[in-house]
């Protein structure tokens, strides 16, 4: 079997349904025409190895709910979709006035899929977005906090002007809404550099870069990620949120936040309260660095606290 017979498969169900595949150097990107209803979906890092026949980010999603579709595959190169092929690509169907056939667009992704969506939404101005977790930009000089993705900064192509910073690019969507951990450090201050206008944060704490694993593992994902994609408010949102009190994966998150930030006592509390749920299967190893942890703490040496006006408190004077 070949190993792009996984795309032949992608390629033939889209021309199925009336559609096509396109080759974009190293990317490939599906279009499946439905409704009126427009979804545009990048692929996540590793997305490659999924099992054939591989579909794009989404497909399942829209094919569920009746949308058009056009999604963007990555090969095994994560290269951030900065290759010219892309760029040209997204600039054709501007100029081509291929989303005037649609009466409402909405660019979709996660991590490096959520930078893509949150830039290429600039081919089509007024066009909503729905990211998760997404990166800004890569640029080093730009943001130099960011260190986790060494080879996306190496293998795509950055000098390039075109879709390059979701900051600028972000101020062309009609309206964006981006879901973060408000704990993740790095997360966080891509986020930040992002326009805040018509720009809507939902917040989900303690679930670090894997929020679309931790959403899923509460059932209901997809409708909840349907209702954002079609714009429909955040109080389903909200709901769906409250159930992750009763969520292995959220416990587990929980109990390696806190111990990420020293607090082994609160760990210790979260790891019990784990241990009630009905369905959580053991966790020796985190078990056992939360047991290090406090071991850790019962040997420090209690710290004297400094009270105000002591000696240890006061600058020496100059003699």
């Amino acid at each position: 079997m070949s190993k792009h017979w996984y795309y032949r498969a992608t390629k033939k169900a889209a021309q199925a349904a009336g559609g096509w595949m396109r080759s974009l150097h190293r990317h490939r990107a599906v279009f499946v025409p439905r409704g009126p209803r427009l979804l545009v979906s990048f692929d996540t890092m590793g997305a490659h190895l999924a099992p054939p026949p591989r579909r794009p980010w989404a497909w399942d999603l829209a094919q569920a709910a009746g949308w058009s579709h056009l999604g963007l595959m990555t090969g095994p190169c994560n290269d951030w979709y900065r290759r010219r092929a892309v760029f040209d690509f997204f600039d054709g169907l501007r100029d081509s006035g291929f989303y005037r056939r649609f009466d409402d667009v909405v660019f979709y992704g996660s991590s490096m899929g959520g930078f893509a969506a949150c830039t290429f939404v600039a081919s089509a101005p007024g066009a909503r977005v729905v990211a998760i977790s997404p990166q800004s930009t890569l640029i080093g000089a730009r943001v130099p906090f960011e260190r986790r993705y060494p080879q996306g900064q190496h293998r795509g192509d950055w000098e390039d002007p075109r879709y390059l910073d979701a900051q600028s690019c972000l101020r062309l969507a009609g309206r964006a809404v981006v879901l973060v951990d408000p704990y993740h450090a790095a997360d966080m201050a891509h986020v930040a550099r992002l326009p805040d206008t018509r720009l809507t944060v939902l917040r989900c704490p303690f679930m670090g870069h894997r929020i679309p694993h931790h959403l899923a593992a509460l059932g209901g994902f997809g409708d909840l990620m349907r209702g954002l994609l079609e714009g429909q408010g955040h109080d389903g949102f909200a709901v769906h949120l409250r159930q992750r009190k009763g969520s292995v994966s959220y416990h587990k998150g929980l109990v390696k936040a806190a111990l990420a930030r020293g607090h082994p006592v609160l760990a210790g509390q979260v790891l019990n309260h784990y241990g009630r749920l009905a369905d959580a299967p053991p966790v020796p190893q985190l078990a056992a660095r939360v047991a290090r942890q406090l071991r850790v703490t019962e040997d420090a040496p209690p710290q004297r606290p400094r009270m105000r006006g002591s000696s240890a408190s006061r600058r020496p004077s100059p003699r």
